[in-house]
């Protein structure tokens, strides 16, 4: 009887597979063993904490050994140190199983030791004096002496920063967070590296007196005896310490939140909203404050001739709701000292001219419960020993002015523009105006996005309508 032969596929029970065929076969499963294989072992280990932990210590030891070998050991032997004690620190941590905190000690020591090896001078701080005014000192985290501080002192984690009697200092953090301190301060500087996105977390450690953050596009921290601050990116607050270790939070701009230290809901404020705290961490409900007032005359640097008649007039707007108003003069940017400090019901003052020199001035809405708001931003004035009267433009002058210091590295992309012009003159940096103190002073810090070498166009511009340009060459490393 013959065979029925199949007629669907479905009825086959065996395929006939050539030899070659077979040993395809063989090839590409043994391929996707290996492939699965290594994707695992990436996964589980390469990846792991512990394994990344491990790698970078041995770059950060590798790099330490690089420094230590090199013939600049002796002009570097400070990055040294500190790329070694970090190193330290990312050893002990890896042995008590915290490795990503390991991880990001392993990689800030390697970033010292680079830096040093590539002639660097401190780019790498975790921020930075840009104003001194009055006593001010810093302590470094593994000494226990005090230094005067000046503009330009680097401070790394574990620093200390502290301000006497009508002190003040701005310190620029590599975030680009600005902390402004007033006097009989006492701060700690805190820098956490955070591996999942490369950057540093910035922070200070308020122990007593006040600081204003303002934040770019990243966040920061204040702590406190009783409290943990967060201000948000594009954000400003100001946070006060008193003697008895209670804490005062106010939002100027943008948004904070204020949570307790021993842990709990955090409060959300937003700009002209303030809270308090206890020394034990109790908070109170959130109040709104008046707002500060916009201010009117003088105008901003304003030059008044020095004579037995000379006044300055000073006006503001009206804010709804406030009950009177606290005007402020000073002869410091950062009003460390006052020259007049007045109470007023309205919106107007007068002083009498009776001193060259250089003067700012600000108001505060003082609300119906009594308390004085934040300030609002400052304007200058000039008193001047000469004749010519204010606003009266000479059309014979010659064109301003204008000396710049060499640009300087604040960390990252971040480089400070410094320099002085004629008091009065207007001056612009990349075609973008900016402030000039009344003695002609500016600074302007600016961000670069570009590697590589970045032209830097300084104009400035007399009331006559004449200028003097200058230029400068940044040279931003990746």
């Amino acid at each position: 009887m013959a065979r029925r032969k199949a007629t669907a596929t479905a009825n086959v029970d065996w395929y006939l597979i050539s030899i070659d065929r077979l040993k395809q076969a063989g090839l590409i499963l043994l391929l996707v063993i290996l492939g699965v294989s290594g994707w695992w072992f990436y996964t589980n280990q390469k990846r792991n904490p512990r394994s990344s932990a491990e790698a970078a210590i041995a770059d950060a030891r590798e790099a330490l050994n690089s420094l230590a070998a090199s013939k600049e050991l002796a002009t570097h032997r400070t990055e040294f140190d500190r790329a070694q004690k970090k190193l330290e620190e990312a050893t002990t941590l890896l042995g008590s199983a915290k490795y990503p905190d390991a991880e990001g000690a392993a990689v800030e020591s390697q970033t010292i030791s680079r830096a040093a090896l590539s002639g660097g001078t401190g780019a790498e701080n975790d921020a930075q004096f840009l104003t001194v005014e009055g006593d001010v000192q810093y302590q470094k985290s593994q000494s226990s002496d005090w230094h005067r501080a000046d503009q330009r002192t680097p401070l790394y984690h574990g620093d200390w920063v502290k301000t006497g009697d009508h002190a003040s200092a701005e310190l620029m953090f590599s975030n680009g967070s600005l902390y402004t301190i007033g006097p009989n301060a006492l701060l700690e500087i805190y820098a956490q590296f955070n591996p999942a996105t490369a950057r540093k977390s910035n922070s200070v450690q308020m122990q007593v007196g006040s600081v204003e953050v303002a934040t770019t596009d990243d966040a920061s921290t204040v702590r406190t005896p009783s409290t943990q601050v967060t201000v948000d990116s594009d954000s400003s607050t100001q946070v006060g310490v008193d003697q008895q270790k209670q804490t005062a939070v106010v939002a100027t701009k943008g948004t904070a939140s204020v949570a307790p230290a021993s842990g709990g809901s955090a409060v959300k404020l937003t700009g002209g909203e303030k809270v308090t705290a206890s020394a034990q961490g109790a908070m109170s409900g959130v109040k709104k404050f008046s707002m500060p007032p916009a201010l009117l005359t003088p105008a901003d640097n304003q030059v008044f001739p020095v004579t037995s008649e000379s006044r300055v007039d000073f006006s503001w707007d009206t804010v709804p709701g406030a009950t009177g108003y606290q005007l402020q003069v000073s002869r410091s940017r950062l009003f460390t000292s006052l020259e007049i400090n007045s109470k007023r019901q309205k919106t107007s003052a007068t002083a009498k001219v009776t001193a060259e020199g250089a003067f700012y001035w600000r108001v505060a809405s003082i609300g119906p419960d009594g308390d004085v708001g934040p300030p609002s931003g400052f304007r200058r004035f000039r008193v001047s020993g000469g004749q010519q009267e204010p606003g009266t433009i000479n059309r014979e002058a010659p064109p301003p002015s204008l000396q710049l210091k060499r640009p300087y590295p604040i960390g990252g992309p971040f480089y400070m523009i410094e320099g002085t012009t004629d008091p009065g003159a207007t001056v612009f940096i990349n075609d973008e105006e900016i402030d000039v103190e009344s003695n002609g002073h500016f600074k302007k810090l600016v961000s670069f996005s570009k590697i590589g070498r970045n032209a830097v166009v300084v104009k400035a511009v007399n009331a006559a309508g004449k200028q003097t340009v200058q230029s400068e060459t940044v040279l931003v490393e990746e």
